[in-house]
């Protein structure tokens, strides 16, 4: 795996819930995360993108308006963000929605509550994702 400078990384947090988003931020700063902007909704979330893309978003799966699965639909058919990593961060725990969002393009999926644990280990797994994303290829 390439090595990835957590503190380079560009990250969005998109949740319409506060608590939530200040949550991710708090274990992201922890994680070693430098680059953390959030956004409420998902016009917000575009508007950000559209002005610097990001290495990882965070996607609370319901919120008013757009959700953040349609969220993610959206860039995953333009490949202009393939190497964008999208993380669903929501309560919808059930196998179904887990199985929908990696098929529809989702780099991982978090349920809540959140947990310290299960978050830096999915978390990890991005930045594993990330690395071999970065890595040169052989052959």
């Amino acid at each position: 795996m390439a090595d990835v400078n957590i503190a380079e990384l560009r990250v969005l947090v998109v949740d319409d819930n506060v608590v939530v988003r200040k949550l991710i931020e708090l274990n992201l700063a922890n994680m070693g995360f430098k680059t953390i902007d959030v956004a409420s909704n998902s016009n917000e979330a575009q508007d950000k993108i559209a002005a610097l893309p990001y290495d990882i978003v965070f996607l609370d799966w319901n919120m008013p308006g757009k959700s953040g699965y349609a969220l993610m639909q959206e860039y995953r058919e333009d490949r202009k963000y393939d190497g964008m990593a999208f993380v669903m961060v929501t309560a919808e725990s059930q196998e179904r929605y887990v199985r929908e969002a990696v098929k529809a393009g989702a780099t991982s999926y978090i349920t809540k509550p959140i947990t310290p644990a299960t978050f830096n280990d999915k978390v990890g797994k991005v930045l594993a994702w990330l690395g071999n994303r970065a890595a040169p290829k052989s052959g």
